[in-house]
């Protein structure tokens, strides 16, 4: 589907809206159309002839003209605003959902600076695209239609010495919208970067300080908006110019027609009234004519931010089976698992088998696949090769069911502003007050089982009002509160000291008796319940030892 047929299927449910915005429209422009023929009126009948009876009708029928143009103005543009917002509204609602459910690997090749860049900054570019350019499309060309058939009516040849311009106004139409659309994109791509820069010096902002690294920061953050500042002017230095030659053309049109009249009046070809009717309607025609041309201009030149929106709502969902995941009974086992990210091998020839039951210790170095590995289960990772629980491939498995039943923290913790309780809900929706502080406990969260506030304390943006250590054991009260199948672990007590550490593993491998449990830690004390130890080393399996 090509952009423009996206734009008007997004159209297509409003179509009755925009049929009063319509209806509007042409109000506006039969009260334009009424005002430019009276002006013939008031110069022959009363500022020639004096005839003062008419001087009272005539300005009564140019206020009701006036308020006829307006309320279909009103109803032409505030229709079209609606639509416009509740289309963004859906956008908006549509991509976050895309988001969402999208494969992680999405998210592993693409910036977040840059998806929040167009989720914000560029949907309200779109917004600006329907709520001003579409309004422009659907009422001006009413009005200008209307005014050209008053140019025609007073005086077709004056009208057709105007229609031998008009050749060069879409040639300039073309050049500044191409130039437009070229810089735009430019500036969409710097928005994404400086949206990218923001969000890791926030996220970053004790290392900076630490490190002594503002500097720096400010300088790289500088260079970015440079090329910011540079794109906008250049957009901005096409649109306005555009705006200038436009003005001088009309005015240049306006004045060689202004000798042209003359002469013709002076011939007594037409009346002083014609010719001033000709010039309001020339006057009044101007501005519904640049506005479409400047509508059409903006129209062109933002159809990159219409492919960088539509881009993401394209975005395929993650495929699960349809078996269902109901209960380990036997055992896992990899079969020559391989993972390939970004054009990177990361893991390569993973096999060996896990039972129920079995306590699993991963170590390696840095870098040697650890973590890759524990994010194939959960299915968070596409992989060749097989992996088969009780002898279904993973695949087979419907993602809902598979994760349902699989327990995943790691030492980056995602908690969101709210209580304790949203926090813990997200583990199980359905969780009493009961099993929720039974899970707080299990974890150690004494920070919050003596605080007054209980379930209802406080969480902040990222939880930053936790400390390292709080945040983990929080984390792990959500894997107690689950009680999955299976659990892994990703160095989830990195921050803890080493006697809550020690209390909260022996919960943990307490609790967990029975289930399968995979624990990636580089502290041999985290390692000592596990009954298999297996050692990666440069995306490979090292050693496997029980």
């Amino acid at each position: 589907m090509s952009t423009w047929d996206k734009l008007l299927s997004l159209i297509k449910p409003y179509i009755p809206i925009l049929l009063l915005s319509l209806f509007g429209s042409i109000l506006q422009s039969a009260g334009t159309t009424l005002i430019t023929l009276l002006v013939k009126r008031v110069v022959d009948n009363v500022f020639i002839l004096k005839e003062e009876g008419e001087a009272v009708i005539l300005t009564l029928a140019f206020l009701g003209s006036a308020i006829l143009m307006q309320l279909g103005y009103f109803l032409a543009t505030f229709t079209v605003i609606y639509v416009s917002e509740k289309i963004i509204k859906e956008l908006r609602e549509e991509i976050y959902e895309k988001l969402l459910y999208t494969t992680f690997n999405f998210f592993l090749k693409t910036s977040s600076g840059d998806l929040i860049s167009r989720i914000v900054s560029d949907l309200e570019s779109f917004k600006q695209v329907f709520s001003e350019y579409i309004p422009k499309l659907i009422r001006e060309p009413f009005v200008a239609l209307a005014l050209f058939g008053v140019l025609i009516y007073r005086d077709w040849l004056l009208t057709l010495f105007i229609l031998l311009f008009f050749p060069v106004m879409y040639l300039f139409t073309k050049y500044f919208s191409e130039k437009k659309k070229k810089y735009l994109k430019k500036q969409r791509e710097n928005v994404s970067l400086l949206t990218e820069i923001l969000s890791e010096s926030f996220r970053g902002i004790e290392n900076i300080k630490l490190y002594l690294s503002e500097e720096r920061f400010i300088k790289h953050f500088k260079e970015f908006s440079e090329k910011f500042f540079q794109s906008s002017v250049k957009i901005n230095f096409y649109v306005i110019s555009n705006t200038a030659i436009n003005y001088i053309f009309g005015y240049t049109v306006v004045s060689l027609l202004l000798l042209a009249g003359s002469i013709r009046i002076l011939k007594g070809d037409i009346s002083p009234g014609d010719f001033i009717s000709f010039l309001t309607a020339l006057f009044m025609i101007q501005k519904p004519i640049m506005e479409v041309q400047k509508a059409i201009m903006n129209l062109k030149g933002t159809a990159p931010l219409f492919d960088r929106i539509f881009m993401l709502l394209k975005l395929s969902k993650e495929k699960g089976g349809d078996k269902e995941f109901h209960k380990f009974i036997h055992e896992i086992s990899f079969r020559d698992v391989k993972v390939r990210i970004n054009g990177k091998e990361i893991l390569t020839g993973i096999t060996f088998t896990v039972k129920k039951g079995d306590k699993v210790g991963i170590r390696g170095h840095t870098g040697s696949g650890k973590s890759t590995f524990i994010r194939i289960l959960p299915r968070l990772i596409d992989y060749k090769g097989n992996v088969f629980i009780d002898g279904t491939e993973l695949r087979e498995f419907s993602l809902n069911s598979l994760r349902k039943r699989i327990g995943f923290s790691t030492q980056e913790v995602f908690l969101f502003k709210g209580t304790v309780r949203d926090n813990l809900l997200i583990a199980k929706d359905d969780a009493t007050e009961e099993e929720m502080l039974k899970a707080l406990k299990l974890a150690k969260c004494d920070f919050i089982l003596n605080s007054p506030y209980g379930l209802e304390y406080p969480i902040e943006e990222r939880g930053i009002n936790l400390s390292g250590g709080e945040k983990q054991r929080l984390a792990l009260a959500r894997i107690f509160l689950k009680n999955p199948e299976i659990v892994i672990l990703d160095e989830a007590t990195s921050a803890l000291d080493p006697l809550t550490e020690e209390e909260v593993l022996r919960n943990l491998f307490t609790f967990f008796k029975d289930k399968t449990m995979f624990v990636v830690a580089h502290r041999e004390s985290n390692l000592i319940f596990c009954n298999k130890i297996v050692e990666f080393e440069n995306g490979k399996l090292k050693s496997i030892t029980t």
